[in-house]
C-alpha cells in the first residue's frame, strides 16, 4: 500500500505553495504603503512650508508696524530735543547769562548770595580771572581746590578764542567722576570769565516740566487721544546719568534714541533722549496694531502634524503587520486542512478501489479516515469561532454538569488521534465535579489543549488530563512533557496569529488561534486559563471554572 501512498499524494491536486502569491500581496501592500508615507512626508513638508512663510508674514508685518512705533518714537525724540533747547538753552541759560552780565557791567557784586535768584538753573556763580590766577564763588564749592584749577584752565581757553556769536560758552566735563555743566561768558573789560554751574536737580525739575507741558505728539494723530501718559522718555547727561525718567515700563523693542551734539551751542552736547511709545495704544497708529507673536500656534501645528504623521505610519505599520499576520493565517489554515484532506482522499480511494490486501490493511484506513476526519472539524471549529471573536457571535448555553464523563468522553475521542503521533493520554478525575458550563464550548476547548500538546511534544510522550473540584472552583490540567512556554511568552500565546519563535520556521504546522479560542472560551463561562511550568518539564495549561454551590 505504500507505492499507492506515494502516488497519490502526488497526485492529489493541491497545491504545494502559496508563496508566489503570498509575495505579489505582500509587495503591493509594501509598495501602497511606502506611497502613502510619501504622501504623509510631503503633506509634512507643505505644512512646514506653510509655518515658515506664515512665520516669515508675521515677522515682515511686525518689524514695519515696530519701525512706524519707532519712528513716532523719534519724532517724539525731536520735538522733546526742540523744546528743551529753546526752554533751557534760550530762556534759562542764554537769559541768566545776559543778567548776569548786566549786573556786572552795572558794578554789581554778582556774587553776592543775595543777588542769586532762586528757582533758575544756577547751582553758583563764580568769576574768574587768569591773569591773578583767582576764582571766586558764589557759594564755596565741595571741590574747591579742583574746580579753580579747571575754571582757570577753562577761562584761558575762551579768552584765547575770542567772542562767541551767542555770546556765551557752555561745557560738558566730567570731574573726579561726577559730570558738571558749566555756562561762561566774557565780562566786557574781555579780562575776566564769569558764569554759573548749572544745578542738576533744577534742571531735572525743567525737564519734567516740558514733557509734562504739552502733548509731545501731533494731535493730527489718532485725534490727540495719544498723550503724554502713554509716551516713556528719558534723558541722560554726557555721563550716561539718568536726569528724568517719564515712567519705568516700557518695550525695548519700540525705543528711538537721539545723541545731541552741537546744536544751539552745545547746550545739551553729548546728552541722550531716548523714547517709545507704549504698546497698548499701537491700534491707534499702525492700522491692524502690533502684530502678536503666533510662534506658540505655529510650534504647536508642527507638533501636531508631526504627531499626526507618526500615528499614521504607526497605523499604516499596524495594518501591515496585521495583514501579514492575516496572510499567514489564511496559509497555514490551508495547510492544515490540506493535510487532512490529502489523507481523507489517499485512503478513501484505497477503500473504493479495493487496493488494500487484508481486512487489517481495511481498518486501518477506515481509522485514519475517522481519525483526519475528527481532526478536520476540530480545525473548522477553531477558525469559526475564531472568526466571529468581533462580530456576531453566538452566546453561550450554561448547563449544570458533571464534567467527569464529559471530560473523559473527549479524551476518547482523541485518543486515535495521540496513538497515531506515538503519545499516550493518562487521565486523573475525581469521582464527581459539577459546574455550569457549556458542554461543546468544553468540548472544544479540552481538544486545542490537546492538540497542541500532541501537536508540540515530543514522540512516546505521556500526556495528563486531570479534573479536580476544589472548595470554590473545578481544576482542568492539560500537562505534556514538551519544551515548555517560556515566561516572557506566556501571555503574548492567548492573542490571536501568534506562535513561538522557535515554532515559526519549523515544518510544525499551526494557524495560532487554537489557544486564542481557548481563552474567550473560559472567560464566558466565568472561569481563567493559565499557563504553568509542569512536573515533566513541559507546559501545563490550568483552567479554573467557577463551581456550582449545593443549596443548604
Amino acid at each position: 500500500m505504500g507505492v499507492h501512498t506515494a502516488q497519490l499524494v502526488r497526485n492529489s491536486g493541491y497545491p504545494c505553495s502559496m508563496g508566489a502569491g503570498k509575495d505579489n500581496y505582500s509587495g503591493n501592500v509594501v509598495s501602497r504603503s511606502r506611497m502613502i508615507i510619501s504622501l504623509l512626508m510631503l503633506i509634512l513638508v507643505l505644512v512646514l512650508s506653510l509655518v515658515w512663510q506664515a512665520s516669515k508674514t508675521m515677522q515682515s508685518n511686525r518689524e514695519t508696524a515696530t519701525q512706524v512705533l519707532q519712528d513716532y518714537a523719534r519724532l517724539v525724540c525731536d520735538e522733546y530735543a526742540r523744546r528743551a533747547m529753546g526752554q533751557i538753552g534760550y530762556y534759562g541759560y542764554f537769559a541768566h547769562i545776559n543778567e548776569i552780565s548786566q549786573a556786572l557791567f552795572a558794578g554789581a557784586d554778582i556774587l553776592a548770595p543775595d543777588k542769586v535768584p532762586e528757582n533758575n538753573l544756577a547751582l553758583y556763580r563764580f568769576l574768574v580771572d587768569p591773569a591773578s590766577a583767582e576764582v571766586r564763588f558764589s557759594q564755596r564749592p565741595d571741590t574747591v581746590a579742583t574746580l579753580e584749577a579747571y575754571l582757570l584752565r577753562k577761562a584761558g581757553d575762551i579768552l584765547a578764542k575770542g567772542p562767541s556769536e551767542s555770546g556765551f560758552f557752555i561745557d560738558h566735563s566730567i570731574i573726579e567722576g561726577h559730570a558738571h555743566s558749566f555756562v561762561f561768558a566774557r565780562a566786557s573789560d574781555s579780562d575776566r570769565v564769569f558764569g554759573f554751574t548749572v544745578d542738576r536737580s533744577g534742571l531735572a525739575e525743567r525737564l519734567q516740566q516740558l514733557f509734562e507741558r504739552d502733548a509731545l505728539l501731533p494731535r493730527s494723530l489718532a485725534g490727540g487721544e495719544i498723550t503724554n501718559e502713554f509716551l516713556f522718555l528719558r534723558f541722560k547727561d554726557h555721563n550716561e546719568e539718568v536726569l528724568f525718567q517719564s515712567r519705568e515700563t516700557y518695550d525695548p523693542n519700540l525705543l528711538a534714541s537721539r545723541g545731541l551734539n552741537m546744536e544751539y551751542e552745545g547746550v545739551f552736547d553729548g546728552h541722550t533722549i531716548e523714547a517709545a511709545i507704549a504698546s497698548g495704544v499701537a491700534d491707534s497708529l499702525v492700522i491692524g496694531g502690533l502684530p502678536r507673536s503666533r510662534l506658540p500656534v505655529l510650534i504647536i501645528t508642527v507638533i501636531l502634524t508631526v504627531g499626526l504623521l507618526i500615528a499614521a505610519i504607526r497605523q499604516l505599520y499596524l495594518e501591515h503587520a496585521l495583514m501579514k499576520m492575516r496572510s499567514n493565517f489564511v496559509s497555514e489554515v490551508s495547510h492544515e486542512l490540506r493535510t487532512p484532506l490529502t489523507q481523507i482522499r489517499m485512503f478513501a480511494e484505497t477503500l473504493l478501489f479495493e487496493r488494500y490486501k487484508t481486512a487489517d490493511d481495511k481498518r486501518r484506513a477506515l481509522e485514519i479516515i475517522n481519525r483526519e476526519s475528527q481532526r478536520l472539524i476540530h480545525l473548522v471549529e477553531n477558525v469559526l469561532r475564531f472568526s466571529g471573536r468581533n462580530g456576531d457571535q453566538r452566546d453561550l448555553t450554561l448547563v449544570q454538569t458533571d464534567l467527569v464523563p464529559l471530560v473523559q468522553r473527549v479524551v476518547d475521542e482523541f485518543r486515535p488521534l495521540a496513538e497515531g503521533a506515538g503519545n499516550s493520554l493518562l487521565v486523573d478525575l475525581d469521582a464527581r465535579a459539577e459546574a455550569e458550563v457549556d458542554t461543546d464550548a468544553l468540548r472544544q476547548i479540552l481538544l486545542n489543549l490537546l492538540d497542541n500538546a500532541i501537536k508540540y511534544g515530543p514522540e512516546d510522550q505521556t500526556v495528563r488530563v486531570s479534573l479536580q473540584q476544589r472548595t470554590d472552583s473545578i481544576r482542568l490540567s492539560v500537562c505534556d512533557q514538551g519544551p515548555g512556554i517560556p515566561r516572557a511568552d506566556r501571555e503574548k500565546i492567548w492573542g490571536g496569529y501568534y506562535r513561538l519563535e522557535r515554532e515559526r520556521d519549523s515544518a510544525i504546522a499551526g494557524t495560532g488561534i487554537g489557544l486564542a479560542v481557548v481563552r474567550e472560551l473560559v472567560t464566558l463561562q466565568g472561569g481563567s486559563v493559565r499557563v504553568v511550568d509542569s512536573e515533566d518539564g513541559g507546559a501545563c495549561f490550568v483552567i479554573e471554572i467557577p463551581r456550582v454551590q449545593e443549596s443548604p
